[in-house]
């Protein structure tokens, strides 16, 4: 059994469904009790559970032998997650593969990479097998834009710099490889796209696909901050947010990892391809 925590989320929903055509056994975790009816449908036992609730993490780690771990961006999120380790070592969980992210360490100088950091210290410190998927910026974040995009023909750039962007479903694919082969305990996965793209590159994609011109039109910290929470992201997140995008320009998130094509055998998905399939999206 393998009990997939954020069951409907970015990275979550398509390891569900990898998890499934692989013929794995899965239990899927959601907060959200709606959405019990469209998990159950894809074949998998389906669950909620709040990461609050310990009586709820107990019923979703019972009986499992992995877990994925994955939570929203929030303040809470290291005891979200050890709420979760906690419970999956007083299941009998074996081995739990945590989602957490690119440049995470006990050295990280960033907000981000610290929080992500103390998860992996606590999981490390557990005496649970772990593996860290450590992803960059995913390519699905370009939809929160599509609206703007369709209807003013602009891409706002609030990073400013090039970005080795992978798609969730790279991740997912790791992960489910992870949970379902042996050797990746104690391993950290660090997961990035096959190319590093600056905005204009985007805007330039979302030209050849729709055939709208796109403009690329830079975002202030000021004004992406603002943005995010106006979304409903709180101040301190979206403060973390924006000095993860400070290192843009700067070139540090235009590093290439090869770990997908090295676990998976074949080239991580391109924007290019991404920005195609959701062509619909991007236009009126």
């Amino acid at each position: 059994m393998i009990t997939v925590f954020g069951a409907t989320g970015t990275t979550g929903a398509p390891l569900v469904d990898t998890l499934m055509a692989k013929g794995a056994t899965v239990r899927a975790v959601t907060s959200d009790p709606s959405r019990l009816d469209a998990l159950k449908a894809k074949g998998c036992e389906a669950v909620v559970a709040n990461f609050t609730d310990p009586a709820a993490l107990a019923r979703a780690c019972d009986g499992a032998e992995k877990i994925y771990l994955v939570t929203p961006a929030h303040l809470d999120m290291r005891q979200w997650k050890a709420n979760v380790i906690a419970a999956a070592k007083t299941a009998g969980v074996r081995h739990v593969v945590v989602a957490t992210g690119l440049g995470a360490s006990p050295k990280a100088g960033l907000t981000f990479g610290k929080w992500h950091s103390e998860t992996q210290e606590l999981l490390k410190q557990s005496g649970l097998d772990w593996t860290f998927v450590q992803p960059t910026y995913f390519m699905q974040n370009l939809l929160w834009q599509a609206g703007n995009i369709a209807k003013d023909g602009v891409y706002y750039d609030d990073l400013g710099g090039p970005v080795a962007w992978i798609d969730a479903r790279d991740i997912a694919d790791v992960a489910a490889e992870a949970l379902t082969a042996p050797g990746y305990e104690g391993k950290g996965l660090g997961l990035t796209g096959p190319e590093a793209l600056v905005g204009e590159d985007i805007a330039a994609l979302l030209f050849e696909v729709t055939g709208r011109t796109v403009t690329c039109a830079p975002l202030s910290a000021e004004d992406a901050k603002a943005g995010m929470i106006a979304g409903g992201m709180q101040d301190e997140v979206a403060g973390a947010m924006v000095e993860l995008a400070s290192i843009a320009p700067k070139g540090y998130l235009a590093g290439i990892e090869t770990t997908v094509s090295d676990v998976l055998g074949r080239p991580a998905r391109r924007f290019a391809d991404f920005v195609a399939e959701n062509r619909d999206a991007f236009v009126k």
